[in-house]
């Protein structure tokens, strides 16, 4: 037995995000489900971590594969040698494989799990619509927040993208999460979330346009004096679409501002803000 299953078999909670991706065994996914039926702690989270993919999942519109992507895909099927089929004895009924049980509803008492958010459901609405989609949890689906062309190199680019979905998700499983959407001036919707408690936030863009090379969007923490500090830059791909872990801490009260600004940055707005959200 290796490291990761003793670790696995010592604490099952360990398994959440396995779970989540519907990617356990059947030994490991019955261990981890007598643990959830015990842990209200586990339960709240595992439903926090749903509903954090359920709410990436739906700030941005379906991609469609592009021809050469299929194209290629049917050229190394063409190219690659096929083993032949494994033939064996067929399982008895006394040592048939138990039925795989789909991930449908985290199994717990209706009165202890967490209710999902208007956001958070109408995300949920959208993400079931779409066939062969599954949950994945946030640190997964980084790579389709940024766009289906760039999903694999995304997904392994760096530990920075990890550690900002794991903060994004902590916002979204913390007990005293909020969001608030606004329209964007000059298209676009702008949805943040955020948690007091973490003094952290994050901004969900979708349709907003494109800029020159020269430009990019600044986000920027503006306090109750109207004092501005900038939280860090981002662009958007063709969609328009794309999230943010804002930098530096929240304080209660601040809204949340984005800017237009020359690339690389600005100390302080250059630019009228083309949304404001505030927190109060």
């Amino acid at each position: 037995m290796n490291d990761d299953k003793r670790e696995s078999a010592d604490d099952p909670a360990t398994l959440l995000g396995a779970y989540v991706l519907n990617a356990l065994s059947i030994e490991e996914r019955a261990a981890f489900e007598a643990h959830l039926a015990e842990s209200e702690t586990l339960r709240h989270e595992t439903t926090e971590l749903a509903d954090t993919a359920v709410l990436l999942g739906g700030a941005i519109a379906p991609v469609q594969p592009s021809a050469a992507l299929k194209a290629n895909i049917m050229s190394l099927i063409a190219s690659t040698p096929q083993l032949p089929a494994v033939t064996g004895p067929v399982a008895g009924e006394s040592d048939a494989a138990a039925p795989v049980t789909r991930l449908t509803a985290v199994p717990a008492p209706a009165a202890s799990t967490p209710k999902l958010t208007p956001a958070a459901q109408k995300a949920q609405s959208r993400w079931f619509t779409r066939p062969a989609v599954a949950l994945v949890s946030a640190a997964a689906v980084v790579g389709l927040i940024l766009g289906g062309g760039v999903l694999v190199n995304t997904i392994g680019e760096s530990q920075s993208q990890q550690l900002a979905a794991d903060q994004l998700a902590a916002i979204n499983a913390s007990r005293d999460m909020q969001q608030a959407v606004a329209e964007v001036e000059g298209g676009g919707t702008a949805t943040l979330v955020w948690s007091n408690e973490l003094a952290s936030s994050a901004m969900i863009v979708d349709g907003l346009p494109a800029l020159p090379d020269d430009k990019v969007y600044e986000l920027w923490y503006i306090d109750t004096e109207s004092v501005a500090r900038p939280a860090g830059t981002f662009g958007v791909g063709e969609n328009g679409a794309t999230w943010r872990v804002l930098e530096g801490e929240m304080h209660a009260g601040d809204t949340v501002g984005v800017t237009v600004e020359p690339d690389g940055g600005s100390k302080t707005p250059t630019t009228a803000p083309i949304v404001a959200i505030a927190s109060a």
